[in-house]
């Protein structure tokens, strides 16, 4: 048998006033539900933004740091060059000086 049926002698429902107010509640619970979830949504919606934004300044920064980098080395093996020039004319002169 269902709660349904006829033969019930209906002790197990509530007043029509008591189920008004607990649906009332009930939708007040709800509408206050879906503003949270509104809001989480727009939060999730906002990290996503914020996390896209951080990437790409992250993905900028790398590519900076691979162009410093080779710069760097670039102008490393030029002062070895310019020692070694120095080092060079140097040691000429000074040969050429105690030769004569």
């Amino acid at each position: 048998m269902s709660r349904f049926d006829d033969e019930n002698d209906g002790d197990d429902f509530d007043s029509p006033e008591e189920t008004d107010a607990v649906i009332r509640e009930l939708r007040a619970k709800i509408v206050r539900l879906e503003a949270r979830l509104d809001q989480l949504s727009a939060s999730v919606r906002e990290q996503t933004a914020e996390y896209v934004t951080i990437s790409a300044r992250l993905a900028e920064m790398e590519a900076v740091l691979k162009r410093l980098r080779i710069r760097q080395r670039r102008d490393t093996k030029l002062l070895l060059l310019a020692w070694l020039m120095v080092v060079v004319s140097l040691s000429l002169s000074l040969y050429t000086y105690f030769v004569r």
